[in-house]
């Protein structure tokens, strides 16, 4: 059993919230959908978890599709939103995208859970399944902030700015994270890069355009 399937077992027997699961939609997602009109209304959100996001966007009109490699997330996204949307179960750094799909890709929290290599290769295929013009919201953690959560009081680190927690829910789990010179790097095939540092939470958010 992978480390988030654990988690989202536990939630869904027990109700233990932990991490995203515990919040509502952070609020500059919604500012975001706000700002920008979508033409074609088909989004995909990687790792999708419980599915809030979907359903949000559902409710505005949104196509909804989804991935994620936790089973049991998948079948709570597909229960949230109670309809024939297209949710899989797969590993995100190994499944390949469909080209030119969707005008919104987000991934939350959750694009960073993999070796640096892997997140690069994630975020190039985001590039390829968009539509032109269409738009991204990535979240990933700030090298230096994120060095101080909680769930990194006690870590290895493997590769720079890649941590791996010794104890806790995520233990064993890899966690990338990036300086503001290193995603401008591994998003500069897109347009109208927005980088955003919560200093608070030690996370960028990071949207653009293809």
């Amino acid at each position: 059993m992978t480390v988030w399937e654990n988690i989202y077992t536990k939630y869904k027997r027990d109700g233990e919230e932990y991490a995203t699961l515990q919040a509502g939609l952070i609020p500059e997602f919604l500012e975001f959908i706000q700002k920008h009109d979508f033409k074609v209304k088909k989004v995909l959100d990687i790792g999708c978890g419980n599915g809030k996001y979907l359903v949000f966007l559902k409710s505005l009109g949104f196509q909804a599709e989804g991935i994620d490699s936790s089973p049991t997330a998948v079948e709570m996204t597909r229960e949230a939103l109670n309809d024939d949307s297209k949710i899989l179960a797969v590993d995100i750094y190994e499944y390949t995208l469909p080209k030119s799909q969707y005008d919104l890709v987000i991934s939350i929290a959750a694009i960073h859970h993999g070796l640096k290599a892997q997140v690069s290769k994630a975020i190039k295929q985001i590039y390829e399944t968009l539509v032109p013009g269409g738009y991204f919201f990535v979240t990933l953690p700030d090298n230096e902030g994120s060095a101080h959560w909680t769930t990194m009081t006690n870590h290895r680190e493997i590769e720079p700015g890649t941590r791996i927690p010794l104890s806790g829910p995520e233990k064993g789990l890899p966690h990338s994270s990036f300086t503001r010179e290193e995603i401008k790097e591994i998003f500069s095939d897109f347009l109208k890069i927005d980088l955003h540092l919560l200093e608070e939470r030690g996370r960028w958010i990071i949207t653009g355009t293809k």
